[in-house]
């Protein structure tokens, strides 16, 4: 287990995601001026990409989906509201704006095609777009049925298997594992445990309550094999809910969040 690199921002990590080349994109946001700032960085040689970058919104804009090694934002219509408009397709490898649709809204992503729609005053209208050029290639009406069995098809068509998260434990599950029960019995866990594992690596995350009845968020590392701990730390001090998800697997590469703006990537061997 080997850490390859830590990003840490003054601005709130947002959201995390992974391209099929094995790109890190990182959503981050400034929690005052509502900035949001765009980072990729690459996983096989933990090179950046490319650093806070920025398109021409620069306040109310996000990540549809990574598809194909493009990214897609949407804009919102109104500051605050949760829809959304728009659909720009931002190449990695370029790092440049392939298309910009401003009639259409982003729906979903299949089989080199990006579904989206136009909203009319009681139905949706949907078109099928090439990915790369924006071009329209069928227009599709409100055939809600077909679009939403292909919307189901595209779901059952990702493949989630290089990924592990986290499963829900109790501090009784590990009554066989002594290496892992005898370290977790010296806290006072509060709340669930979470667990995941890669080839003799445990990894296990919960919660302790402070005198202040504030909660920390503990992580550790155990070695089955050699029956040992490898590696424990704090990651969030402070917190006034459970924090969960704090870690996951992605290909042999582990992920650990640390508070609100910080994240370790380890290599897994």
């Amino acid at each position: 287990m080997e850490k390859l690199f830590n990003y840490n921002s003054d601005k709130q990590l947002w959201r995390i995601l992974i391209s099929e080349s094995d790109k890190l994109i990182l959503e981050n946001r400034n929690q005052e001026t509502k900035e949001v700032f765009f980072q990729c960085l690459d996983l096989q040689n933990g090179n950046n990409v490319f650093t806070d970058l920025q398109l021409e919104e620069k306040n109310w804009i996000g990540i549809e989906t990574v598809y194909k090694d493009i990214i897609y934002f949407h804009r919102y219509p109104q500051r605050d509201l949760p829809g959304h408009k728009e659909i720009i397709a931002f190449d990695i490898a370029s790092q440049k704006v392939l298309w910009h649709n401003k009639e259409l809204t982003f729906h979903f992503a299949y089989k080199n095609l990006i579904y989206s729609f136009v909203q009319g005053f009681d139905d949706r209208f949907f078109y099928s777009l090439d990915f790369l050029t924006g071009e329209i290639q069928e227009e599709l009406g409100s055939n809600y049925s077909f679009i939403n069995q292909l919307k189901n098809e595209a779901e059952l068509n990702k493949n989630w298997d290089n990924y592990i998260y986290p499963e829900i434990k109790k501090l009784g599950d590990f009554i066989y594992d002594t290496t892992i029960s005898n370290y977790l019995i010296q806290f006072p866990i509060v709340g669930e445990i979470e667990e995941s594992a890669y080839k003799e690596l445990k990894f296990i995350s919960f919660h302790t309550k402070e005198d202040d009845q504030t909660l920390t968020n503990h992580f550790a590392v155990f070695n089955i094999s050699n029956k040992e701990i490898i590696q424990e730390e704090i990651l969030n001090t402070k917190a006034k809910n459970f924090l969960t998800d704090s870690f996951f697997i992605y290909k042999n590469f582990l992920f650990v969040l640390k508070g609100k703006n910080e994240i370790d990537i380890y290599l897994l061997n």
